[in-house]
């Protein structure tokens, strides 16, 4: 009889940055496009924010570029480190949207940079069963979240998943190569 035995390394367990966000696109104004590139280029200058901010104000969005100008501009939020204000943003994408996966992969994205993967994963799950445009990273983050909770074998299958999903992607790869699949 066989068994896998799976031994991951220590330096995988923390997400990073540049993994962490979902942006939406938006057709609405000017400002909620300038909104989309800042989430997108992880932009973490103060203007960003009030770029968003004037997007939210000024340009009379509908409902649906609406939530998705929240949810870039609580990654530009989260990219400044300021997770309450990131985290109340999501919450207001989903309040317009409770369909809108990025906004739940985005709030289990703000847990996972904190190392509370337990937290994280209904978030994620939610996203994940909404069909998000990046399954990849979507499966990629609740892998990390297995991780953060040392659940390896779940871990080790997303992450697997993930690569399949986007093998030009590094960074599931990257993971994968922490661990060690022995055959017992």
């Amino acid at each position: 009889m066989k068994s896998l035995t799976l031994a991951v390394g220590i330096a995988s367990l923390a997400i990073p940055l540049s993994a962490a966000h979902s942006a939406v696109i938006t057709v609405g104004g000017p400002l909620s496009r300038l909104c989309y590139q800042s989430a997108l280029s992880q932009d973490d200058r103060r203007s960003a924010v009030d770029g968003c901010t004037r997007a939210l104000e000024e340009e009379g969005l509908s409902p649906s570029d609406r939530a998705a100008t929240y949810v870039n501009r609580g990654i530009v939020r989260m990219v400044r480190g300021s997770e309450a204000g990131a985290d109340a943003d999501f919450n207001a994408a989903l309040a317009l949207d409770r369909n809108l996966a990025d906004a739940w992969l985005n709030k289990g994205f703000l847990r996972l940079r904190s190392g509370q993967g337990r937290e994280a994963l209904p978030f994620l799950q939610e996203g994940i069963s909404r069909n998000p445009d990046r399954e990849a990273l979507a499966i990629f983050a609740r892998g990390v979240a297995y991780e953060q909770m040392g659940d390896f074998q779940s871990a080790y299958a997303d992450l697997k998943r993930a690569h399949e999903l986007e093998p030009r992607w590094r960074l599931p790869k990257q993971y994968l190569a922490d661990y060690r699949v022995v055959a017992q």
